[in-house]
């Protein structure tokens, strides 16, 4: 069950028992019951696996799209000329672009404004699944307070980018990967933390199905920072956890 304000997406073998209990409490507008197409921008689909399982798709590629064309109007109509989405992006920043010694003319309040909204506008697009835009939304974001025409230019050319790079897909997947456990070694933190245990509410329910098994990949370059010759993280999906497969 995904509740965003008053969207709620509830994937289960028998959703109409879920709603049954859900509408009880909170009415449901009966219109707006039945099979998802849509949520929060993003395209949902059923789609056949490589693993031969039939598993929920969703696809910000309608999202992206829309944002890019929006971008492109207001781009042509409100902005000054030197400020144009390139032909060509087959990257998402330029090759030698360094957001973090970007000496540029500062922008003004408006274009600074728009350039954040990009901004917040590329960070949702993460969210829907456009993980290949990651690293540069996050870099950009570190500059939002104060930004210059050279951090503009590159929000524009992350735009260019996803023109040909929007139909990327997550897939809700039942199964779980085959990953060899014994490449990862197990730690003992107990000199660190002592002989401590998780505290877990005495009255917990035992868990109905699978255990929830969260996995993540996390990209980064290294001495990214110029400055403190330290890497940088984007955070992908807000989803923190002590193991990294």
């Amino acid at each position: 069950m995904l509740v965003y304000g008053d969207n709620i997406l509830c994937i289960h073998k028998d959703t109409d028992s879920v709603l049954k209990v859900l509408n009880k409490y909170f009415p449901l507008k009966p219109d707006s019951v039945g099979t998802p197409d849509i949520y929060l921008g993003a395209k949902l689909k059923i789609m056949q696996h490589e693993s031969s399982i039939w598993a929920w798709v969703i696809s910000p590629s309608k999202y992206v799209r829309e944002a890019v064309w929006n971008c492109k109007g207001y781009v042509s109509e409100h902005l000054p000329p030197q400020y144009l989405l390139p032909k060509l992006a087959p990257n998402p920043f330029l090759t030698k672009y360094e957001h973090v010694i970007d000496i540029s003319p500062k922008l003004d309040p408006n274009l600074a404004s728009y350039s954040q909204s990009l901004i917040g506008i590329m960070h949702w697009m993460v969210e829907l699944g456009c993980i290949d835009i990651a690293t540069e939304a996050s870099l950009l974001l570190l500059h939002s307070a104060l930004l210059c025409e050279g951090q503009m230019g590159a929000a524009l050319h992350i735009m260019a980018y996803l023109v040909l790079h929007h139909n990327s897909h997550l897939c809700m997947d039942l199964t779980y990967p085959d990953i060899d456990n014994d490449q990862f070694p197990i730690m003992d933190w107990k000199e660190f933390y002592g002989n401590i245990t998780e505290p877990i509410p005495p009255h917990a329910p035992q868990h109905l199905d699978k255990p929830v098994d969260v996995r993540m990949f996390e990209e980064g370059n290294h001495a990214g920072d110029k400055q403190s010759q330290s890497s940088m993280h984007p955070l992908l999906t807000g989803i923190q956890n002590d193991r990294l497969q």
